[in-house]
């Protein structure tokens, strides 16, 4: 049960996920699974995004100024690309504890970009 989860997203994220849908047409369905999978890590690891499990990663290396954890997702699971969880999508996303809210911020494609857009995430704060 995902719906004591509050979620959002960075525009440019929406945007962004809208246009993998040509690289993985099943992209609708597959981020509900997945943001069904985050929560429900989440919950079973004390409302704490679990990192000993090679899917979420604390991203380092930001601004003073952000005061929430920040995480990259490294495995995401698209039906349609017959790889896995070993699609090559990335997700970053800020996690607020204290409200249970997950805040999409950047999806990328690893050959395309290495790294996560931490000018992106500095900007929020």
């Amino acid at each position: 049960m995902i719906s004591d989860f509050n979620f959002d997203g960075h525009d440019k994220f929406f945007k962004e996920k809208s246009k993998f849908v040509k690289r993985c047409p099943s992209m609708e369905k597959d981020f509900e699974r997945f943001k069904i999978a985050l929560t429900t890590d989440i919950r079973n690891n004390d409302y704490e995004v679990p990192t000993d499990n090679n899917k979420y990663f604390k991203i380092q290396g930001l601004s003073k100024k952000v005061y929430l954890p920040v995480f990259v997702v490294k495995r995401f699971y698209c039906e349609k690309m017959n790889r896995g969880a070993n699609s090559g999508f990335r997700i970053t996303f800020v996690y607020n504890k204290a409200e249970k809210s997950i805040y999409f911020v950047e999806m990328y494609f690893k050959s395309k970009d290495e790294i996560e857009d931490k000018e992106r995430i500095n900007g929020l704060f």
